[in-house]
């Protein structure tokens, strides 16, 4: 029997990286919805609560930001699919605390 190979060998979802990518970049989202959420909850019809929502944005633009930076090269189109689309779902609420 061989050993288990832990370097980065194989198709793109059997990497340990992609999955580890996978799951911060919508741990990152859902903190963001989550606290987000949770400042118009506590401080509803308040200015407080916009704040929140923007600064949560930022902070997850930016540790989504160094995710990207810390892939290992070549990134995988998979993992770049899954930052893109968790920064999109960031973008798109924080949206409305921009404009609401």
């Amino acid at each position: 029997m061989s050993e288990p190979s832990h370097s980065e060998i194989g198709e793109p979802i059997d990497r340990p990286s992609i999955y580890r990518t996978l799951l911060i970049a919508f741990l990152i989202w859902s903190a963001h919805f989550a606290l987000s959420y949770a400042g118009v909850l506590v401080f509803p019809d308040d200015g407080i609560a916009r704040i929140i929502a923007i600064s949560a944005g930022l902070i997850a633009i930016a540790a989504l930001v160094v995710a990207v930076r810390r892939l290992p090269a070549p990134r995988s189109p998979l993992a770049l699919g899954a930052l893109g689309l968790a920064g999109a779902g960031v973008i798109f609420g924080t949206f409305p605390a921009l404009v609401g």
